[in-house]
Formats: C-alpha cells, structure tokens, sequence
C-alpha cells in the first residue's frame, strides 16, 4: 500500500504516490491534467493527425486515449497534439510533463513511437528515431523493439537514441516524466527513476521556449502493428 509524499522541484511543491510513481497534485500557476475520460478526444485541448487509407485511428475509450496504426504496408500516421499544433507550454518556465502509458504492441521495424514534447507541430511523415526530421524535441521514443531511448534537439543540442536500459513489455503501464527545470540538463524519468543520469541533455539553445505535447505512432512504409495506450497527461510549469 503506498502513501501520498511531497516533493520540491523547481520553486513548485507536488504530491505523488510513492508506489505507482504518479504525480498526484502539483501546485502550478499553470496546470493541465488530463484522464481521457468520455468517449471522444476532447478536441478544445487535443488535435489528431492522421495518415492512411487502412485507416490509423485515434480513439477514446475506458479511459484511455489509444493510437492505432494497422499491421498495412503504407504510411500511416496516429498522432496527438495540441490543438491547433498551438505551441503554448514553456519550457524555460520549469516545465515538466508526465504521461501514463503502455506500449500496447512492441514498436518492428517500420513503426516508430514517441512521447513528449515538439517545438514545431505535428508534420506527416517526419521522423525522430530513423530520421533528424523534426528539429526541436525531447521524447521518449520506441523504434524497432520495447527498449527505451531518449531523443532530443533543441536545434543545436542533440541527444541522439540513448538508451534508457529499459525494455517496456506489452500490457505494461509506465510513468514517463521530463523535467525542464533547468534546461540545460533536462532530466527523464520512469517509474520515478531518473534514467540516462550519465547524460547530460541540454535544451537551452532553442529559438523558442515554447513546445506542445506530443503523442506520435508513425511509420512511413511497411507492414508493421502499432498501439500505444495513454492512461493520462500531465503538464505544468512554475509561471505562466
């Protein structure tokens, strides 16, 4: 049985649970929880991008919001962001992001995915693991296999694939978190666990601070499965 505890990270006091590693409370000027409760996207705070005749989809149900790329050998696209790809989360402001899910089916080959956040919006068939094509991010990606790499840009800064040494399975529930409290060493978190604390990734020579949570499954060829489930995200920075 685990207990609520409080923590102090970057002038802002929050509440988490010393067992499940969920941030449960963080006092923030500014605050975005979301449970994916209903049973649609709530599109005054999400926006799906899709690509592909299969079809990928993008759906809400029993409390999770679900990217689903089908096992047809075309480009396909299941995507979340912001809505309107409105670049309004700061991370010069202590911002840090956490989000709740399970990699439903293990990332082949073809099928890339990620979780975190972008500095530009969601773009068709822009890769992060087998391509440099999105400029400004700092994600937790999945390519070919459950291992977990970190990837990052800030368009002169990169950390490229770094391996967390953790292998997700299918069926299992993570907590990712990253940390912009001082955003020349960004740090990543799983299960309450910092990882790559070897590395030190910096994200301060950005143009603009300013980034949106992203939820990407894509794969730009190929006969590859994919299914990530988010239980919930969580956003918050120190000032508005």
């Amino acid at each position: 049985m685990g207990s609520t505890k409080a923590k102090w990270r970057g002038n802002q006091l929050a509440f988490f649970d010393n067992v499940t590693y969920e941030t449960t409370l963080p006092l923030a000027p500014r605050y975005l929880y979301e449970d994916f409760e209903g049973e649609t996207l709530n599109t005054d705070i999400w926006l799906a991008n899709l690509l592909g005749a299969a079809p990928p989809t993008v759906t809400v149900a029993d409390g999770y919001g679900i990217l689903t790329l089908t096992a047809a050998g075309q480009a396909q696209e299941a995507d979340i962001g912001a809505s309107g790809n409105s670049l309004d989360w700061d991370i010069s402001k202590g911002l840090i992001i956490e989000f709740r899910a399970n990699i439903a089916t293990i990332a082949t080959d073809e099928v890339e995915m990620h979780l975190g956040v972008l500095g530009e919006a969601i773009v068709d068939q822009q890769q992060i693991s087998s391509a440099d094509d999105v400029a400004e991010h700092a994600v937790f990606s999945f390519d070919g296999s459950g291992l977990c790499r970190i990837n990052t840009d800030d368009g002169t800064n990169e950390t490229t694939a770094v391996t967390t040494g953790i292998t997700v399975l299918p069926g299992a529930f993570h907590v990712y978190r990253i940390d912009f409290t001082t955003q020349a060493n960004v740090l990543f978190y799983i299960d309450g666990v910092q990882v790559i604390p070897a590395t030190t990734v910096m994200m301060d020579d950005i143009v603009s601070a300013l980034v949106q949570p992203a939820m990407i499954c894509q794969k730009n060829a190929g006969a590859g499965l994919g299914i990530v489930q988010i239980d919930y995200v969580k956003i918050w920075q120190a000032t508005r």
